[in-house]
């Protein structure tokens, strides 16, 4: 196996690091401008190492204009047992199951 190979996982287990600090971040207080750039700058470092964002932040992504959705940016709707988020900002519809 070549040096490349060797690397995969360290880079992977750093980059999950940062992801899960800059959550952390985030989750602190979602609507500033710095917890924004936070977000942002998780998603592009979640999707650049090939790394999951935590399953409670996923659906507060939005996954065309990569801002990180809140109660300021997006609107929540609940129809026959499906959440819907629309992103105000570019407009985006996402659909998840209720987990019936």
């Amino acid at each position: 196996m070549g040096v490349r190979g060797r690397t995969r996982p360290r880079r992977s287990k750093i980059a999950s690091g940062a992801v899960g600090s800059l959550a952390r971040i985030w989750l602190s207080n979602p609507s500033s401008e710095v917890a924004q750039a936070a977000g942002s700058a998780m998603l592009r470092t979640a999707r650049r190492n090939r790394v999951r964002i935590p399953d409670e932040l996923r659906m507060r992504a939005c996954r065309s204009c990569r801002k990180m959705l809140n109660s300021s940016n997006s609107r929540t709707r609940i129809r026959s047992g499906q959440v819907i988020v629309t992103c105000i900002i570019c407009g985006r519809v996402h659909r998840y199951s209720g987990g019936d």
